[in-house]
């Protein structure tokens, strides 16, 4: 398996984070199978009995939600995460139209009460503590950004995550503790300034400097340099979260330097990565050519899922009608889910419900399991009760990818 199959970005935080993840190590940790068909059958015959389990043990058997959740800790079950679409394309084999059926019809709507929701809280927590420990970096990364909105369970898991084998990993454990400014893990991060992954370094300066700690910025300079398209991505996101307009210029001089060899789709994502910094640093003009992007041609569609991103990040309203637009269907405004997803998700962000919501109807039950992970990611974004409805009924999903999506979304949204 490629390291481009591997690593879903839907929750990831970032075009950088996309990157760093893209191109990690990501094979499965040495603990049984790494055919990644063979664990995720493991995964599903080990989660039936596991239900079986908590079936007989409890009466009344608990909300049809999660029934394995109850006792993902003490077993947590080895899972294959399904690839998202990413600013790198992936592939990975998409659910039968049959498993997804059985998938939706196990659950069906029901009227949520207070204690309901707390069930599906105590459901999402337990989960991300299993992902968080799965033989799959991709899913201990996403563990790890679902657990921005809890601070203590980020508390509880970032630790383990910052000494993790994947530098992805140790990436997304920096930038979360950078989002959620816990100053108590400031010790921890210390030493991943002098991480082997520059990527990782660029991100633990950043948590460092939330926390309050001193920084030096200096390599960072050095970063935006490189001609590692990961380390160039991950110098620009760290420089425009630090907020300092100095480096405004230097970004500017970066611009169309090195990476001549690199794959020309790779480097028109890294600039708009750089432009994204360039407009958080207040050089609003670098946002035309994000905008721009959103219409990229079919084949070049990680543009403007990278776009749509980042134009939610940037609360970019007057994007707002090209967003809708690229909701449209028909014959002469056909768009792949991921695109409509994406575009639905910033749309969300920058308040809009109706649009948002329908297309999240539209795809929650997609036999494709990324389609899916990205249905749940927009519910998490549009919040409400209805929303909460679907995404408990997501995490009973056969796919763990989509579980731990549907837990950042009920983490978001309760």
């Amino acid at each position: 398996m490629s390291n481009h199959e591997s690593f879903p970005s839907t929750i990831a935080m970032s075009l950088a984070t996309a990157v760093v993840l893209a191109n990690a190590s990501c094979g499965p940790r040495a603990v049984g199978t790494t055919d990644p068909k063979a664990a995720r059958a493991a995964f599903t015959s080990k989660d039936r009995s596991i239900q079986a389990e908590h079936a007989a043990a409890n009466a009344p058997p608990s909300p049809p939600s999660a029934p394995s959740l109850a006792v993902a800790s003490r077993t947590p079950a080895p899972a294959a995460p399904a690839a998202a679409p990413t600013a790198t394309p992936a592939a990975t084999p998409a659910a039968t139209p049959a498993a997804a059926s059985a998938a939706t019809t196990a659950t069906k709507p029901i009227t949520l009460a207070a204690p309901a929701n707390a069930q599906a809280q105590a459901d999402a927590t337990q989960l991300l503590r299993a992902a968080s420990v799965s033989p799959w970096a991709a899913l201990r990364a996403h563990a790890i950004e679902a657990s921005i909105r809890n601070p203590k369970l980020l508390a509880e898991l970032a630790p383990a995550a910052l000494t993790d084998e994947n530098r992805g990993v140790r990436f997304v454990a920096c930038m979360a503790i950078s989002e959620a400014k816990l100053s108590a893990l400031a010790d921890r991060v210390e030493p991943l300034l002098r991480d082997e992954s520059r990527s990782v370094q660029a991100a633990a300066m950043l948590a460092l400097s939330r926390c309050g700690r001193k920084v030096n910025p200096t390599p960072l300079a050095a970063m935006i340099g490189d001609n590692d398209p990961e380390i160039r991505a991950n110098a620009y996101l760290v420089l425009g979260e630090l907020g300092e307009r100095s480096a405004v210029p230097m970004i500017r001089e970066s611009l169309g330097k090195g990476m001549r060899l690199v794959n020309p789709m790779r480097v028109r994502l890294v600039d708009l990565a750089a432009a994204e910094a360039l407009v958080k640093l207040g050089d609003d003009a670098e946002i035309e050519p994000i905008r721009a992007a959103l219409f990229a041609p079919p084949e070049q569609s990680e543009l403007t899922i990278v776009a749509c991103d980042s134009i939610g990040r940037l609360h970019d309203e007057v994007a707002r009608p090209m967003l809708e637009r690229l909701l449209g269907t028909g014959p002469n405004a056909e768009r792949s889910p991921e695109i409509r997803l994406s575009a639905a998700r910033a749309l969300a962000k920058l308040g809009a419900k109706q649009g948002p919501a329908a297309i999240a109807r539209e795809y929650v039950k997609h036999a494709d399991p990324r389609i899916r992970t990205l249905a749940a990611t927009l519910l998490g974004e549009i919040g409400g009760s209805e929303a909460t409805t679907a995404l408990r009924a997501l995490l009973a999903d056969e796919n763990p990818a989509v579980q731990v999506a549907a837990a950042a979304g009920i983490d978001a949204v309760d």
